[in-house]
C-alpha cells in the first residue's frame, strides 16, 4: 500500500474549488493531486465538501414540486406579459387619440389660412401614420382575441381528454379491484 500522501492547504483550496466551482472531471483533478480517483472521492467526503450532483432521488423529489410550481409560474408570467400588452396598446391609443386631437388644432387653423405648407405637410404625414398605426393596433386586438379564443378550446379540449382518460383508468382499476377480490 503506498504512502499517505499529504496536501498543502493551497492545493487542497485549488482541488476544493476545481471540484465544486468547474466541471473538470474527479479524476483530473485527483491526478492534479497525485492520488487515485477512489481516493480522491475518500477524500472529498473525509474533508466534508460540498456534493457535485443531487442525487436521483433528490432530482426526482425537485422535479415533481418544480413541476406544479413551473406551471403555476408559467401562468402568471403569461397572464403578466398579456397585462403588459394590453396597457401597452391602450398607452399607445392614448397617444394616438392626444396627436389626433392635436391635428384637429392644425386642421382648424388650415381652413383658417394659417398655416404655412411645410406645417400642412407635416399634419398629413401624421394623420397617415396614426391611421396606420390604429389599423394595426386593430390587428393586433383582434388576433390576440382570435388567440386567446383559440387557447381556451384547446384548453377545454384538453380537459375533457383529460377528463376521459381519468375515467377510463378508474374503470380499469375498479375492475382489476373486483377481478382481485372475485378471485382472491
Amino acid at each position: 500500500m503506498p504512502a499517505f500522501r499529504a496536501h498543502s492547504a493551497d492545493e487542497i483550496a485549488h482541488a476544493r474549488t476545481l471540484y465544486e466551482e468547474t466541471d473538470l472531471s474527479p479524476h483530473d483533478i485527483a491526478r492534479i493531486l497525485g492520488i487515485g480517483t477512489n481516493t480522491f472521492y475518500r477524500r472529498v467526503k473525509s474533508w466534508g465538501w460540498r456534493r457535485r450532483r443531487l442525487r436521483v432521488e433528490e432530482v426526482e423529489a425537485a422535479a415533481v414540486v418544480a413541476a406544479g410550481s413551473r406551471d403555476r409560474a408559467l401562468q402568471e408570467l403569461g397572464q403578466r406579459v398579456l397585462d403588459e400588452r394590453r396597457a401597452a396598446i391602450d398607452r399607445a391609443e392614448d397617444a394616438i387619440v392626444a396627436q389626433l386631437d392635436a391635428l384637429e388644432t392644425m386642421q382648424a387653423r388650415v381652413a383658417a389660412a394659417a398655416m404655412t405648407v411645410l406645417e400642412g405637410e407635416k399634419a398629413a404625414r401624421t394623420l397617415r401614420l396614426l391611421t396606420q398605426t390604429l389599423v394595426e393596433v386593430g390587428r393586433y386586438r383582434s388576433e390576440a382575441a382570435a388567440q386567446a379564443a383559440g387557447r381556451r378550446a384547446r384548453g377545454e379540449a384538453d380537459a375533457a381528454e383529460l377528463e376521459k382518460a381519468r375515467e377510463a383508468l378508474r374503470g380499469k382499476i375498479e375492475a382489476l379491484w373486483a377481478q382481485e377480490r372475485g378471485g382472491g
